[in-house]
């Protein structure tokens, strides 16, 4: 009986100091929210902000990080809490309202008729951290009319250096470069 009892201990011994693998959930931080009145909202001419479109890789809930030139990897424990492209959706809306006067960004609705108003669609190659130790976005921004011709576009190329290791520092990093983008679109419309 003792045998059996030292035999059990011994195994909850070892159980309690093997590694634990936590998982981690993030979201990009959310900017203070600026005061906004209803004149402000009539004043300005509706932008639709198009969901946010993202290289397949980027699409998984995996944070992304670049270890070379050719190879990445999509993390299994530190993931996104919920959609990134809905996440860059809802962030370039919001920044986008308090950075510039001309429109009034506002999400895709089906049940409006939004046929006759300009559009912005962001495509993104590149979400992720990287080997130099950098947050990297890049792709594209379009401002298309509603006779579908695109009356405004810019490439997008941002690098922002983390500040330490790890997640946390990569996900301010990469909400830093999402600051950046909309300041440079803010700027163009």
């Amino acid at each position: 009986m003792k045998r059996r009892i030292l035999l059990i201990s011994a195994l909850l011994a070892g159980c309690s100091s093997a590694p634990q693998n936590t998982d981690a959930f993030y979201v990009l931080p959310e900017l203070s929210a600026a005061n906004i009145n209803s004149t402000m909202v009539v004043q300005r001419t509706p932008l639709i902000v198009r969901p946010v479109e993202l290289a397949s890789y980027l699409a998984d809930s995996g944070i992304v990080y670049r270890t070379s030139e050719t190879q990445i990897v999509q993390a299994k424990h530190n993931q996104w809490a919920h959609s990134i492209s809905e996440q860059i959706t809802s962030r370039v809306i919001n920044e986008l309202r308090t950075k510039q006067t001309q429109y009034w960004p506002v999400e895709v609705n089906n049940l409006l008729d939004q046929s006759h108003e300009s559009k912005l669609q962001l495509s993104l190659s590149k979400f992720n951290g990287n080997f130099e130790g950098n947050a990297e976005l890049e792709g594209e921004w379009l401002i298309i009319d509603a006779n579908g011709k695109v009356t405004n576009s810019s490439p997008v190329n941002i690098n922002v250096p983390l500040q330490n290791d790890g997640y946390d520092a990569l996900v301010d990093a990469l909400s830093e470069g999402l600051s950046n983008l909309t300041d440079q679109i803010a700027t163009k419309l």
